[in-house]
């Protein structure tokens, strides 16, 4: 089985794409320059070798005799020879005349094709190579008498060692650069990157750290806000954040369940032993079973109230639309009435009002209010709902005329699994949850709730909710 190798770090190709993008532009940079400054140096060393040529024949053109026979001068083509070329002089039958190189030096390569284009004044300039090495480029010329016409051809040619000695000079200063530059870059790219994805191996480490440990309380540095790196470590933050919240939920929800079911399932243990006593008369087997049955209608609510708190705790999401309100108190003041016979629950006064919300979730809060004041009133008391429409508010008032709440229960009745000393004594099968998922649902619609004493007996409830704007 062949062995998979291991892909290099993001940090090393990060670092190695840099760098491949750096070489390449940096080769296409000096190879450009390269071409550039040689295209240039050319042509000027060409221009000066077409005009050489061109003033070597003005002045062999002087040299003519009275026959119209070319006669250069040996003085005129040393002179012409001391800017450093090689002048070489032809009759117009294209025979070597004069010439300023030494005898038996070999002559450019020069054939019919230059001569042709120099009749035709398109003079060329091409390379040769001597004997010895030397690199050099040539041009032929027409040497044009004013009363004989063309009277011969003049050759100049000219060494390009100076020229190709500074190409070389800068080919190999461009090399040298660019591999300067790319070492620097290569140093300087693996920095970067380890820089830049410094946050990224924080928060990897944090993550290996918590997968661990398991304590979500660990935050990573975010360094500078605004860049990416820096919105993933936010991110990242925001769902750890999140995660600890859903974390201690469930924590809460466990150490919630366990110490409140643990009282109801042993009453019902206890009960269900008892009921399987032979010798016990069916009317207290009978309640026995009652008692049993009652607990576990209270397992369930207490069950269903705990899942409804760790729903919302965990940031359980509303659908928000436009909604009746009034029309949606009507329906829950009937559906509480019929639930709560042993009461008189009415509607005293409403108004039609619109809000923004979550119907269900508002109907579930509507519920839980009437649903304890009918609880904790007794037999034939009344529940009163009103609703009113305040500006940019519309406020649900509930009073009853129970039991009524004490001072020092009014702030403490919304936290979780607490009762006041009326409510237990009145009521002792209650979860105390009922008011903390009813105080979640107003938040959650930017609503205010509080509850108050009646003077005499009885407790109101008010409800004030943002109203759509008209």
């Amino acid at each position: 089985m062949r062995t998979r190798r291991p892909r290099p770090s993001f940090r090393v190709r990060l670092a190695l794409i840099y760098n491949g993008l750096l070489a390449v532009a940096l080769l296409a940079f000096g190879g450009g320059t390269f071409v550039l400054l040689r295209g240039q140096l050319v042509g000027a060393f060409d221009s000066a070798l077409l005009a050489n040529a061109e003033h070597a024949a003005g002045a062999f053109a002087q040299d003519v005799d009275a026959a119209g026979r070319l006669r250069p001068s040996g003085r005129l083509v040393d002179q012409l020879a001391s800017t450093g070329g090689r002048v070489v002089v032809y009759d117009p039958s294209h025979a070597v005349i004069a010439d300023s190189a030494p005898a038996g030096a070999a002559p450019p390569p020069i054939d019919a094709a230059d001569f042709a284009a120099a009749d035709a004044h398109a003079y060329l300039v091409r390379p040769f190579v001597t004997a010895t090495g030397d690199s050099r480029r040539y041009t032929v010329h027409t040497i044009t008498n004013q009363t004989w016409g063309v009277v011969g051809y003049v050759a100049w040619a000219n060494s390009t060692l100076p020229l190709d000695d500074l190409l070389r000079t800068v080919a190999a200063a461009l090399v040298a650069g660019g591999a300067l530059v790319s070492g620097a870059a290569v140093v300087g790219g693996f920095l970067l990157a380890r820089r830049a994805l410094a946050p990224v191996v924080e928060v990897t480490e944090t993550a290996r750290a918590i997968a661990l440990s398991g304590d979500f309380a660990a935050r990573v540095d975010v360094g500078r806000p605004g860049d990416e790196i820096g919105d993933l470590a936010v991110a990242f933050n925001e769902m750890l954040e999140a995660l600890e919240q859903n974390h201690q939920t469930l924590q809460r929800f466990l150490a919630d369940a366990s110490h409140q079911l643990r009282t109801p399932l042993t009453t019902v243990r206890a009960n269900l032993d008892l009921a399987a006593r032979p010798d016990l008369p069916p009317a207290e087997r009978e309640a026995i079973l009652t008692d049993a049955r009652d607990e576990a209608e209270r397992m369930g609510r207490l069950v269903g109230d705990l899942l409804s708190l760790a729903r919302a705790e965990s940031g359980a999401r509303l659908e928000f639309e436009p909604v009746e309100l009034d029309a949606l108190l009507v329906e829950s003041v009937r559906r509480g009435r019929q639930a709560a016979p042993h009461v008189r629950m009415t509607v005293a006064a409403v108004e039609p009002v619109t809000v923004e919300g979550d119907a269900y979730r508002l109907r579930e809060l509507f519920g839980i209010v009437l649903d304890n004041a009918a609880r904790y009133t007794p037999p034939g008391g009344t529940v009163t709902v009103r609703l009113k429409s305040l500006g940019a508010s519309a406020v649900v008032t509930v009073d009853d005329t129970g039991i009524g709440i004490d001072a020092e229960d009014v702030e403490r009745v919304f936290e979780r699994l607490y009762r006041g000393r009326r409510a237990r004594g009145f009521r002792p099968s209650g979860t105390g949850l009922g008011l903390a998922i009813a105080r979640w649902i107003a938040d959650a619609h930017g609503a205010t709730m509080s509850l108050a004493p009646l003077p005499g007996a009885g407790t109101r409830v008010e409800i004030s909710i943002p109203a759509r704007p008209r």
